[in-house]
């Protein structure tokens, strides 16, 4: 098999999520039972606990989850990455994004008292966000719910000063939602939060690509077509990120997967083309990219591509067939 030497910036299609910083929703009546079964009691003992300094309550907050999960890291580590002198505080966005320089994922957990639940019951301590004020003069703040008795309706949380902080459902549930019910969790790449959805989570992976961390991102993709198999884009993403560690065969493996469920998808058939390339399977590369020019023919990265692999010494590798699938061929859509 020829070795074949391939510009890492050509893939096509590289997912790029923008997380946006939560609006301040509107105080909403929330349901205060939950309909999923989770333990009646349940509470994370063990969760690190650092004492906030004024206006550090994300830095704080944010390593006392990020030790859960396993990294040592102080909040004053943090702070650089997430505190905003300006603001006196610390954004949803940042918040986020500083979980992936440390080699671990920030899921955002869906904004349901059975969500926060379902976390805590599977042994995830959650981050919130809290509106301590009124609507008019809000007050915000991030904590670290860590627990809960469903008998005695209340909450237990890491907060501010206070390791131990009781909230009443009701009392809880309010300061929550003026603060737009905003929540996350700390995982390691390869685990998948109980609430996630596939959205979410794919932007989480995708921040520890921004990281240059694809091996890392290699594992949390896997983990994700796993629990979503009928995704198309976690597929591909799983192949961007074998093609980056160069393995090839992976990427194509993925590649394949994800035009099984999106037949067509022009930036996939790029891809594709460009890992079977690398594996000196010219031959259908070219006929992969010919499939893709004849479903967007103006794509100028398909063209380039195609110029790219022309300019290869031609082989034949060990290599499968591709099929090419029309959107008139009545296959599936």
């Amino acid at each position: 098999m020829m070795a074949v030497v391939m510009r890492r910036a050509c893939l096509a299609g590289t997912l790029c999520a923008t997380l946006l910083v939560a609006a301040c929703a509107p105080y909403q009546a929330q349901e205060t039972n939950p309909s999923l079964p989770v333990e009646p009691f349940r509470e994370l003992a063990e969760t690190p606990f650092f004492p906030q300094d004024k206006y550090q309550c994300g830095p704080a907050s944010l390593a006392m989850v990020l030790n859960a999960a396993g990294a040592g890291v102080s909040p004053q580590q943090l702070q650089p990455l997430v505190y905003l002198p300006g603001n006196k505080g610390s954004l949803q966005a940042e918040m986020l994004a500083a979980a992936s320089h440390y080699g671990y994922l920030a899921v955002p957990v869906p904004a349901t008292l059975d969500s926060l639940l379902q976390e805590l019951s599977d042994g995830r301590p959650v981050l919130v966000l809290q509106n301590l004020g009124v609507a008019a003069l809000p007050l915000w703040h991030y904590a670290v719910v860590i627990g809960y008795d469903l008998e005695q309706r209340i909450f237990y949380l890491r907060s501010g000063r206070d390791r131990r902080k009781v909230y009443s459902f009701g009392r809880f549930l309010k300061t929550w939602s003026r603060a737009g019910n905003w929540a996350m969790v700390v995982v390691e790449p390869g685990e998948v939060p109980l609430s996630a959805t596939a959205t979410a989570y794919l932007q989480a992976a995708t921040a520890l690509e921004r990281q240059h961390n694809p091996a890392a991102a290699l594992r949390a993709y896997a983990a994700a077509t796993r629990r979503w198999p009928d995704q198309p884009l976690l597929w591909a993403a799983a192949g961007n990120a074998a093609y980056a560690l160069e393995r090839f065969a992976d990427a194509e493996a993925a590649y394949r997967e994800a035009l099984s469920l999106q037949p067509g998808a022009a930036a996939i058939m790029n891809n594709l083309a460009l890992a079977l390339a690398a594996q000196g399977c010219t031959p259908t590369a070219l006929a992969v990219l010919d499939c893709a020019i004849r479903h967007a023919p103006a794509n100028t990265v398909l063209k380039n591509t195609l110029i790219e692999i022309n300019m290869l010494t031609k082989g034949a590798g060990n290599c499968r067939d591709f099929a090419c699938t029309l959107p008139d061929t009545g296959t599936r859509p």
